[in-house]
């Protein structure tokens, strides 16, 4: 993954979770936490996220940033609930992330 790749996947991690510590996107993307807050302090300057040091803190984004936001049909978000709820692991993850980035806003599953 290069550095456009993984600092995409940071935007979709957030708007997916609304917010993670830098441990956990440096886990999940297999780097550093100094390359994630590298990443972060580049992506701040073109997206709405933000950090908050202590407990509870961490990296966020805006709740209102849905670039992607309802763009799939019913049928494609049923079809995908229905593969998120067998779904495991990993999978599960990014089914999760998928429904919640292209999906209804108010999606509950």
């Amino acid at each position: 993954m290069d550095k456009a790749e993984r600092r995409a996947e940071i935007i979709s991690i957030l708007a997916a979770r609304g917010h993670a510590t830098t441990g956990e996107l440096a886990q999940d993307l297999n780097v550093h936490r100094r390359t994630i807050m590298n990443d972060i302090s580049y992506l701040s300057f073109g997206y709405p996220i933000y950090t908050k040091p202590g407990e509870g803190g961490g990296v966020f984004i805006m709740a209102s940033y849905k670039p992607y936001g309802n763009t799939l049909t019913q049928s494609e978000t049923e079809t995908l609930c229905g593969l998120y709820e067998k779904a495991e692991g990993k999978e599960k993850e990014i089914l999760y992330r998928i429904i919640r980035k292209y999906g209804a806003d108010k999606l509950e599953f």
